[in-house]
């Protein structure tokens, strides 16, 4: 996944000597400061991961068996990479002191992942610096390094997937036991449904909780909010000042606040509350349908991304009004991403597929290379990112695209059943991981790709439109006749 390195400094201090050596040893067996500053300096560079566990050994390089570690205090998994620590050098010790920096996956009783070292001179005077980097690979960001890199991650490609997970319904092997989907984790599992509301025509979902989403209709300025019950069924409850025909939305997880977006090129928001009205935005997009739009929650705000037929790559900074951020020669189909970082945007310039993917920088979106599509292949109408490194787009004629590591490769398409026919276009996708994309079909079916095959999953009659899921065992579909599909396996 296109993934920027993440990269952090662990500071360790050799100190100096002092009055009575031994007792600040004991006193003081990792501490630096203004009154005894250090003498040697080891930075630590976090490469590619962040470590459950961080240890430093250090060792008299004039006699071994004078050793002692120290713990580093470790980044975490979202936290900026920094940490530091000192010690006094031991009484009797030479002024060569050789360091080795450990790191392990999740605790310091997961797997060693990384190891550096390097040998100090603690001068007489002043500060000697060592430089030491811990280099391993987690690219889902899940804290388990990949089996390619000494972890335990046989999928480093899924946050679904890793040693300990609790194996789900979901076409993975989600803890790494060699075993995809065994008995009984989805007996009894199929398609739900949700009565179907009068006047609308669901065109995008937006779940935000376990067993909850917002369905937005382009007709009858229809938005319904949808709740799983304990008893299996579904509670619905409509809303109609929204008024707008809305094409796209997106849910905020903290407390189920809806985003939406409309074929007329508006922007508006409401929450769960009845007696609190629709709020739609000032911005103008020159009537440029909004089709899709993604958001994140960081530090307390949040800032949601949309694109359009014109082009626009809209920023929306709630609850600030929304900016235009960039314009590219496309007409934007969809957009996704599992943070501002890692965001792909995707659609067509003329008779060509094209994906965009943010600058990080912060300079104009750049555009992707993608393989050459076959005749019939215009356009592109959906892109996930799965992990910082996989991500997978859809479009025309069964045109199916991942992007690993950050070059697209040309998938198989849907298998044609009829002869002198075409694939039928790839209308949305979500992916969980290489064997778990799940797609909607022009034809009315949902299908899934295993990373060599197709499979159907669910066959349709009333227009299905969109797919989503915020895990890997929960998914949510919507259809033109205002009908809402549910599928996972967990009781409410």
């Amino acid at each position: 996944m296109r993934r920027a390195v993440a990269v952090g400094l662990g500071l360790l201090c050799i100190t100096c000597t002092v009055p009575d050596i031994e007792e600040l040893e004991e006193e003081r067996p990792s501490g630096c400061d203004a009154s005894h500053p250090c003498q040697v300096r080891v930075l630590l560079t976090y490469d590619g991961f962040r470590p459950g566990c961080v240890t430093l050994r250090l060792v008299d390089a004039e006699d071994a068996s004078r050793t002692f570690e120290l713990p580093v205090e470790p980044p975490g998994l979202g936290g900026a990479a920094t940490a530091e620590v000192g010690f006094v050098r031991r009484a009797g010790w030479s002024d060569t002191v050789k360091v080795t920096a450990s790191a392990r996956e999740r605790s310091c009783s997961g797997q060693e992942v990384a190891t550096a070292s390097a040998q100090g001179v603690v001068p007489e005077e002043g500060t000697a610096t060592v430089e030491l980097e811990l280099s391993a690979r987690d690219d889902d960001g899940d804290g388990y390094v990949s089996t390619a890199t000494r972890g335990t991650d046989c999928d480093d490609r899924s946050a679904s997937v890793s040693p300990g997970v609790e194996e789900r319904c979901d076409f993975l092997d989600n803890n790494c036991d060699g075993r995809e989907d065994p008995a009984p984790v989805c007996d009894g599992i199929d398609w739900k449904t949700t009565e179907t509301l009068p006047g609308a025509s669901f065109r995008d979902v937006a779940p935000h909780a376990r067993n909850q989403a917002w369905f937005v209709s382009d007709s009858n300025d229809v938005v319904a909010h949808v709740r799983r019950e304990t008893d299996g069924g579904f509670n619905v409850e409509p809303f109609t000042d929204c008024h707008g025909a809305w094409s796209t939305a997106w849910a905020r997880p903290s407390d189920g606040r809806v985003f939406m977006g409309s074929w007329e090129g508006r922007l508006a928001t409401r929450t769960l509350a009845a007696g609190e009205p629709c709020a739609l935005t000032s911005f103008d997009g020159g009537g440029a349908a909004i089709q899709d739009l993604v958001g994140f929650e960081a530090d307390g705000g949040t800032t949601l991304y949309a694109v359009n037929e014109a082009g626009d790559i809209l920023r929306w900074d709630y609850p600030a009004e929304p900016v235009r951020v960039e314009r590219v020669n496309a007409d934007l189909r969809a957009i996704h991403g599992l943070d501002p970082r890692t965001l792909i945007t995707v659609g067509q310039t003329g008779e060509v597929p094209v994906a965009y993917h943010v600058n990080a920088d912060g300079g104009p979106w750049l555009r992707e290379a993608l393989p050459p599509p076959a005749g019939g292949q215009l356009a592109l109408h959906a892109v996930h990112v799965v992990a910082p490194g996989l991500a997978y787009a859809t479009g025309d004629q069964g045109l199916l695209l991942e992007r690993a590591a950050g070059t697209w490769s040309t998938k198989p398409p849907y298998p044609i059943f009829v002869d002198g026919g075409v694939s039928p276009d790839i209308i949305d996708v979500v992916a969980f991981g290489q064997g778990a994309v799940i797609a909607v079909l022009a034809t009315d079916d949902i299908v899934r790709f295993d990373g060599e095959t197709w499979a159907d999953f669910r066959f349709g009659t009333q227009g299905f439109t969109t797919l989503e899921g915020l895990s890997s065992d929960e998914l949510w579909s919507a259809t033109l006749d205002g009908t809402g599909f549910y599928w996972s396996p967990r009781a409410p």
